[in-house]
C-alpha cells in the first residue's frame, strides 16, 4: 500500500523542471524569429540603399560634381557648401528621391563632414568617430532599425515612423571611397507586418506548448 502511495504522489519537481525548460523553449524560439525578421528587413533595406546610392553616383553625381567635390584626399574634401551649390544639390537630390520611400538623405566628405543634409541644420556637421562613418569610410555598409517618433523628412516631419539608417560608401570610378552617403528609409509598414507575424507565432506557441507541458505531467505522473 505504501508503495503504491508513492508511485502516485505527483511529480512537482519534475513538472517544475519541465515548466522552465517549456518557457525557455518559447523565449528561444520567439526571440529567434523576431531577430531572423529584424535583421532579414535591415539587410534588403541596405542592399536596396546601397543600389540607390550607386545609381545615384552614376546617374547624379557628375551633374554635381562641381558642388561637392568629393575626393579621397582628406587635404582637398570640400567642407562647406555656398549657397547657390546647395541650392543645386537640394534641388537634384529631392528630385531624385521623389517618390521613394527615403525620408532622409546626407552626403558626408571623406573627413566626416556633413556637407549636405535635406535637414539643413544639420550641415556642417561632424561624424568622424562614429561607427556607422568609420564603418562606411572603410568600406564596410552598416545599418541599424531606429523607432522615432519625429522625423524631420524631405517633405517635412513625420511622426511614429520604423526607420532603417544606412551609412554607404561612395565610390568613384577607380572604386576609391571619396565620401558616405547616410540615408533613412522608412520601413514602418514592413516592421509592423514583421511584428504582426511575432505575435501570431507567440499566440500560436502558447497553448502548443502548454499542451506539452501537460502531456508532460501525465507521462512523469
Amino acid at each position: 500500500m505504501l508503495m503504491i502511495q508513492q508511485r502516485l504522489k505527483f511529480p512537482y519537481v519534475s513538472l517544475l523542471l519541465s515548466l522552465f525548460l517549456v518557457v525557455g523553449v518559447y523565449f528561444i524560439i520567439t526571440d529567434s524569429i523576431g531577430k531572423s525578421l529584424y535583421t532579414a528587413v535591415t539587410r534588403t533595406t541596405q542592399a536596396g540603399n546601397a543600389a540607390i546610392t550607386r545609381i545615384f553616383i552614376n546617374e547624379v553625381y557628375p551633374e554635381l560634381q562641381q558642388d561637392l567635390q568629393l575626393t579621397e584626399d582628406s587635404r582637398l574634401a570640400k567642407a562647406v557648401l555656398i549657397d547657390d551649390e546647395l541650392s543645386r544639390v537640394d534641388k537634384r537630390v529631392r528630385a531624385f528621391m521623389f517618390g521613394t520611400d527615403i525620408l532622409k538623405a546626407k552626403i558626408y566628405n571623406i573627413n566626416g563632414i556633413t556637407i549636405y543634409s535635406s535637414q539643413f541644420s544639420q550641415i556642417g556637421e561632424s561624424k568622424k568617430g562614429t561607427t556607422g562613418f568609420d564603418s562606411a569610410v572603410e568600406g564596410k555598409l552598416t545599418s541599424q532599425v531606429t523607432r522615432r517618433g519625429q522625423f524631420s523628412a524631405l517633405d517635412g516631419d513625420v511622426f511614429e515612423r520604423d526607420l532603417v539608417a544606412s551609412y554607404i560608401p561612395i565610390n568613384d570610378k577607380n572604386d576609391k571611397i571619396i565620401g558616405v552617403a547616410e540615408i533613412y528609409t522608412d520601413r514602418s509598414n514592413t516592421i509592423s507586418y514583421a511584428n504582426d507575424l511575432v505575435l501570431s507565432v507567440k499566440t500560436k506557441l502558447i497553448p502548443l506548448l502548454a499542451g506539452t507541458l501537460f502531456a508532460i505531467a501525465l507521462i512523469v505522473w
